[in-house]
């Protein structure tokens, strides 16, 4: 996989070791990145407002680093704080690493809800790829003139 961009933008508030594993992430040296976000997570108070981010970073590296049970810890951080897109758009990182494309979409479109300009899952979105919509709805997709029409229209486009 390639490096993850941070979306992220206002580090000024966090702690330094997430800081430094944004860094880490983003230059592909996931084990220091995992150690780094262990840090920032240990080092917080739990009622902390950004641990969730922290936690969610934190997985995504453990489960880029090779374990495979930190999808579980990005899955119960959205259903704890749907509302952070930042943690949305990990574990749609997460779903899509794993190759569960479907489940990132919707993971993706459930951040958009709360966040329709968030640029993190709309590049996400635009990378994964969504299928435009039948051009006669009656039919199924694979129908020879569904498939025609397609690509004689968005030829033109």
């Amino acid at each position: 996989m390639s490096y993850i961009k941070a979306i992220y933008f206002d580090l000024s508030q966090c702690n330094d070791d997430f800081v430094k594993g944004i860094e880490f992430l983003e230059q592909c040296s996931v084990e220091d990145s995992v150690t780094c976000f262990k840090n920032a997570c240990n080092s917080n108070v739990a009622s902390d407002q950004l641990l969730p981010k922290y936690k969610s970073y934190y997985a995504l590296s453990c489960l880029l680093n090779g374990d495979e049970k930190a999808i579980s810890i990005c899955r119960k951080l959205v259903d704890i704080c749907p509302y952070d897109v930042d943690v949305c758009l990990n574990l749609a990182r997460a779903e899509a690493f794993i190759n569960n494309r479907k489940e990132a979409l919707q993971v993706i479109d459930r951040g958009l809800v709360f966040s329709a300009h968030h640029d993190g899952l709309k590049a996400l979105k635009n990378r994964l790829g969504v299928r435009g919509r039948r051009f006669v709805p009656l039919l199924s997709r694979n129908n020879i003139l569904n498939i025609a029409l397609g690509k004689i229209i968005r030829r033109k486009k």
